[in-house]
């Protein structure tokens, strides 16, 4: 069985999870949606460092947000490739228009994720956290009794732009997913291997079949070792290689 479909059974088993805590949340079973959301790590850990609360809030998805951002030290951003269920909807609704153009101006966009994560870090320090709130994704979902309209904008926004581009949101605006790079960031200064796609050059064939089907539009062919912190071990592009072995998934070190 392809790597892919094995990958895209477990995306399709979270997603059912997050689809039945939705319910839950709609029957008034659970407070909020962001008892579960990783990225609480920042929004809630943050307003607890400023010494706005006497206990943390939401505890549980505080220490599981901060242990994936840390395990993507090791494992990188596999996250966002098998559990988040905001990817998997976009990988869904991106089947729709199955062949998409690589734009160039993807490679700029890219960055935007980075002031995001900065200014939801500045809000929480600050109690501000009602701004990031009423544009967050999760927060759309959150309270569907109480329909913040911004939220609700930037999910429906995110869904439609995957259509046509793979992964808008985890490229161009995710905090989180600038958070796990920024954490992968560290652990390359400090030598810690991390799994990674390898090419063996020897063997490629160069046509391109693995840039043109990387999700996340990076250029697999320019790098021995896919040290890019923007992957998310979907190997789609081991499946595509038509050389046997030619891509393969293993630790490495960062190389110079």
């Amino acid at each position: 069985m392809k790597i892919s479909r094995y990958r895209f059974g477990i995306q399709i088993f979270f997603l059912l999870i997050s689809v039945y805590l939705f319910i839950f949340l709609i029957l008034g079973k659970y407070q909020t949606a962001h008892e579960f959301c990783p990225y609480s790590a920042v929004c809630f850990g943050g307003m607890f460092l400023n010494g706005g609360f006497s206990k943390l809030l939401f505890p549980v998805s505080v220490i599981a947000g901060l242990s994936i951002a840390l395990l993507s030290i090791i494992f990188g951003r596999k996250f966002c490739g098998y559990i988040c269920p905001i990817g998997t909807i976009q990988d869904i609704t991106g089947l729709i228009k199955k062949r998409k153009p690589k734009y160039k101006f993807m490679n700029f966009l890219m960055y935007i994720k980075y002031p995001v994560f900065l200014l939801t870090v500045y809000f929480a320090y600050n109690f501000m956290l009602y701004i990031t709130v009423s544009f967050c994704p999760i927060y759309a979902i959150a309270h569907p009794q109480v329909i913040r309209l911004g939220a609700l904008f930037v999910l429906i926004s995110i869904f439609v732009i995957s259509i046509f581009i793979d992964r808008f949101f985890c490229r161009v605006l995710c905090p989180y997913a600038a958070f796990m790079n920024i954490i992968q960031f560290a652990g390359n200064i400090l030598h810690i291997p991390r799994f990674k796609i390898v090419r063996n050059q020897s063997t490629c064939k160069h046509c391109n079949l693995c840039n043109i089907n990387c999700p996340m539009g990076i250029e697999i062919t320019k790098y021995k070792v896919i040290d890019n912190p923007e992957c998310i071990h979907c190997e789609k592009c081991v499946d595509i290689c038509p050389v046997d072995k030619g891509l393969k998934l293993t630790i490495k070190k960062i190389e110079k």
